[in-house]
């Protein structure tokens, strides 16, 4: 159960902080999209689910309505929930792990800087006593990097841990330089990170190819249903 709450509270960036096929699918030969990112947590073995994009166009409401959905192969959760805009890769061991020291975010390719918060509170989670989301009375915003590459495509990197981000405004980053690590800054259950797409006219783009998303793959590599995406560019 607590699986599931987990899962459906996992993250969405505020609108205030944006603001500032089946198991046997062959995704090797799918059309590509117009960059082809890499995986942005070089760290993969701490990583653990992916949540991924919802291609259900219908808002199914909060709580357990929000298991309604369908990723890009079609699954329903906890391949996805209701709304969900981008892909959530959760910390393996969550807390302890982030406390730690976490793990790094690295840019999954060339871009420029065009929106960094790094001081904002980052040990939000969930209320099970309200089924919702706490910050513990701070606000509910997220750390984060926001890039900007070739034709206008944005890539966002959501609930980092606080003053993590490594780079500023204005500032031309490689391919899997560190950019900030895993937090759980913002509308977050718990150390995720939240990796979204933006396309040259704001919308949303789910990065995986398949039979409920759009025929390209935005990955270098994107890997079998049970692997996350290859790391392409960002391999040291």
């Amino acid at each position: 159960m607590w699986t599931l709450l987990l899962a459906l509270l996992a993250c969405q960036p505020n609108p205030a902080d944006t603001a500032a096929a089946d198991s046997d699918s062959d995704v090797s030969e799918v059309a590509r999209g117009p960059i082809q990112f890499g995986f942005p947590l070089p760290e993969r073995d701490m990583v653990t689910a992916r949540i991924g994009v919802d291609h259900d166009p219908t808002n199914n409401g909060g709580g357990f309505g929000g298991a309604a959905c369908v990723d890009y192969e079609g699954r329903s959760f906890p391949n996805c929930y209701d709304q969900h805009d981008g892909s959530d890769y959760m910390l393996k061991g969550g807390f302890d792990t982030m406390d730690a020291g976490s793990i790094d975010i690295v840019a999954a390719a060339d871009g420029v800087v065009i929106a960094v918060e790094s001081e904002q509170y980052d040990r939000c989670h969930i209320d099970f006593a309200e089924f919702d989301v706490t910050c513990d009375g701070h606000p509910m915003s997220a750390n984060y990097v926001i890039l900007e590459h070739e034709g206008g495509i944005r890539s966002w990197y959501w609930h980092m841990k606080t003053g993590s981000p490594t780079v500023e405004v204005g500032q031309e980053v490689g391919c899997g330089e560190v950019i900030g690590k895993v937090g759980s800054s913002g509308n977050s259950s718990g150390p995720h990170l939240h990796f979204q797409i933006m396309d040259d006219e704001g919308n949303a783009v789910d990065p995986y190819a398949g039979p409920e998303s759009q025929p390209e793959t935005w990955w270098s590599d994107q890997g079998e249903l049970t692997e996350f995406p290859g790391p392409g560019c960002t391999q040291p």
